[in-house]
């Protein structure tokens, strides 16, 4: 793993820490990769090695950090060609970071505190995020520009409730706004104020249960828009069938559903859940989302030296892992 050292000036970093001291006081919060790419570029022909940064993600969409020089072949319009140089490199990420201020999260302040300052813990002065609380709306607290707002999320109404895939779907839609590799962090309890019902008989009573988020067609749209986002979904999921607050959350068949969505989206984009009791279990969990967003790998071949003024696809393609798929930052070159 690639780890940068320590920086007490990233303004990011500090902007987030400061957020978290506002959180921790009660006052503003109460308690796909892909790399763009560049059309073929034109070398000289006495230029000794062609640089391509390239990702990899599985079958599920999920990043492949854990590669080596071994696991790839470079190919110059079908020709293999030897790899002179293979190197992890941390590239600038865009994140979204949505936090659930209803009132069924404010319980679990410790836990959105521990968000925000492992969040920062991981930022590097040349990351963005988009910071935003949701219930029934959205209001964003620090835009990608750094402009910062605040809001009393006891007395706004927006925080009664939930609109859960609406606060989703604007997620994927602000990404939009940025380029690069791109993710969204959601702290929340995935409950939403409107979730699909439908009536069964549990010991001869008529009762109205959460149906499954394959049942659910407005989940379904929310998560196929995801998908399609190529963005990747990570969520710090709170008071869940696996880690219940101390308040009544439902009956464990509706918060087993409700916990697949989230699950559900995850896997969808190449994300991933913690279900955290304590603190120090999102420590990690953060470490990993930077590691899937900001990691890469940079590689080099030597060209080839006629001066013939063809178009060179370049193809790096994975030993031995069909699953696997790669982007990469260019496809081609022209020597002239």
């Amino acid at each position: 793993m690639v780890r940068k050292p320590y920086n007490s000036a990233n303004p990011m970093r500090n902007a987030l820490i400061a957020l978290t001291i506002i959180c921790a006081i009660g006052g503003m919060l109460n308690p796909q990769m892909v790399l763009s790419e560049d059309p073929p570029y034109t070398i000289s022909i006495n230029v000794p090695l062609v640089s391509v940064d390239f990702s990899v993600i599985d079958s599920k969409g999920k990043p492949v950090t854990d590669v080596n020089r071994y696991d790839f072949d470079i190919f110059d319009n079908g020709e293999r060609r030897a790899m002179q140089s293979f190197t992890p490199v941390r590239n600038p990420y865009n994140l979204v970071l949505l936090l659930d201020c209803s009132e069924s999260t404010r319980e679990r302040m410790n836990l959105l505190i521990a968000t925000l300052a492992r969040l920062a813990d991981q930022t590097a002065t040349n990351d963005r995020i988009a910071i935003a609380v949701f219930g029934t709306g959205i209001q964003v607290l620090r835009d990608w520009d750094g402009k910062e707002t605040s809001v009393n999320t006891v007395e706004d109404p927006m925080c009664h409730g939930t609109n859960f895939y609406a606060a989703m779907d604007w997620a994927q839609k602000k990404l939009r706004e940025a380029s690069g590799r791109r993710g969204v962090v959601v702290f929340t309890d995935g409950r939403e104020s409107e979730i699909a019902r439908k009536q069964v008989t549990v010991d001869n009573v008529k009762v109205r249960r959460i149906v499954t988020p394959e049942e659910d067609g407005e989940f379904q749209k929310v998560l196929k828009s995801a998908r399609e986002a190529g963005a990747s979904f990570y969520f710090v999921a709170v008071d869940t069938d696996l880690n219940p607050g101390s308040s009544y959350g439902g009956p464990i068949e509706d918060l087993q559903q409700i916990r697949a969505r989230m699950t559900r989206m995850a896997e969808a984009t190449g994300g991933s859940v913690v279900f955290p009791n304590e603190p120090r279990e999102v420590a990690e969990f953060f470490v990993q989302i930077s590691h899937d967003l900001a990691i890469s790998y940079n590689t080099s071949f030597t060209p080839v030296q006629i001066k013939d003024g063809k178009v060179h696809k370049i193809e790096i393609r994975p030993r031995g892992e069909e699953g696997y798929r790669v982007r990469q930052s260019r496809s081609a070159y022209i020597v002239n």
